[in-house]
């Protein structure tokens, strides 16, 4: 199993369907992790954009933001290629 993740979503944590059950890795644009899709029983695979050098989390503790005013042009250009590869 991976290293835990210091800005990781917590095991157990549910969003849209879908609760977080592990980390399986971690680099320099996100965090992929083993989730449960729990309407249809199915485990899947999440990846989610947080690169270190421009993003943290949220007040909330769950949202993903920029770091700064300044990064948030690099932080939305990433975010629109990732999301471009998810669809491929």
């Amino acid at each position: 199993m991976a290293k835990a993740h210091g800005n990781a979503l917590p095991a157990g944590y549910q969003f849209e369907g879908y609760r977080i059950e592990a980390v399986l890795g971690a680099g320099g644009f996100g965090i992929t992790y083993r989730a449960r899709e729990v309407r249809l029983e199915r485990d899947v695979a999440i990846k989610e954009f947080l690169p270190r050098e421009l993003a943290m989390r949220g007040e909330n503790g769950a949202s993903v933001e920029p770091i700064s005013a300044d990064d948030r042009s690099t932080f939305e250009y990433g975010l629109s290629r990732f999301e471009d590869e998810a669809r491929e």
